[in-house]
């Protein structure tokens, strides 16, 4: 075994991830336990485009501002994909200031919803139809 240099701990050999399909053990365990628990509701939102944009609302931000964000854009009527994707960014980033980096935020916003309206027609359906490590390299992509 060769050491390494981080506490001369054995550097070990790791098999490669499947970067294709999750582990067909783990989502008959998820399946299971949602079909025990049914949907444990852990991201407080109200539908799966809010869920969008609160994930990147909360990057280095606290969830009690991004609740004030969520609901600054929800009183402004524009909790939707394509009125954020029209919207100007200077506006959008008014109503986001309590989420910080409100500028950066929201210009990851309508990078997100022109990625959705230009390859999925705005169907965040057909977008989460792609197989899931497909999916999270579009969305880190993005």
């Amino acid at each position: 075994m060769r050491k390494t240099g981080y506490g001369n701990y054995p550097q070990v050999k790791r098999k490669k991830a499947k970067t294709d399909n999750p582990d067909p053990v783990l989502m008959s365990m998820y399946d299971a336990m949602l079909g025990c628990f049914g949907p444990r509701n852990w991201w407080p939102a109200r539908t799966n485009f809010e869920v969008c944009v609160g994930a990147i609302l909360t990057q280095n931000t606290a969830w009690r501002n991004v609740r004030r964000a969520i609901a600054n854009i929800r009183a402004d009527k524009s909790l939707n994909l394509k009125r954020i994707n029209e919207m100007p960014a200077d506006e959008l980033a008014r109503l986001i200031v309590p989420a910080g980096y409100y500028n950066i935020k929201a210009r990851r916003l309508k990078n997100f919803t022109g990625m959705v309206t230009e390859k999925y027609g705005g169907s965040l359906a057909k977008l989460f139809k792609l197989p899931v490590m497909q999916l999270r390299e579009e969305l880190l992509a993005v």
